[in-house]
């Protein structure tokens, strides 16, 4: 609870005030970690209603199954929930940290790293291997 209370005061220190946007300077990938309930790479395969559909190749945690779902929503209603809409598109192969909410159904934040494969060398150096998905 206590991360939680930090990350909650840490995004509000960094957010804009102005227009109520949100901004925030993007943690390295261990600092995300403590952070986040879940941290993948993997394919955005499918929207299914207002859940976006990811298959996992690897995680550093969370332990989820080959598939897993994110709350659809692009990040640009000023709140920082949600993913940028250019990440949105089926087919991108991203390098996702979440939080978990309701259902078991995980939520993105875009103070969190979201990143396309092609642009988080940095990420995966600091993240190192992951490990491969359940298969249940």
């Amino acid at each position: 609870m206590k991360d939680l209370f930090a990350f909650s005061v840490l995004c509000f220190l960094i957010m804009s005030i102005s227009a109520g946007a949100c901004s925030c300077l993007k943690p390295h990938a261990d600092e995300s970690l403590k952070y986040a309930d879940i941290a993948f790479r993997g394919e955005l395969v499918e929207h299914k209603g207002h859940f976006a559909v990811f298959r996992v190749d690897e995680w550093w945690k969370g332990n989820p199954e080959r598939y897993v779902q994110f709350e659809w929503r692009d990040g640009t209603h000023g709140d920082c929930d949600g993913f940028w809409p250019q990440l949105l598109q089926v087919g991108s192969k991203m390098v996702v940290f979440g939080r978990k909410g309701g259902f078991r159904i995980y939520h993105a934040n875009i103070c969190l790293p979201q990143k396309l494969v092609d642009e988080a060398d940095d990420y995966l150096k600091e993240l190192g291997p992951g490990k491969p998905p359940r298969h249940d």
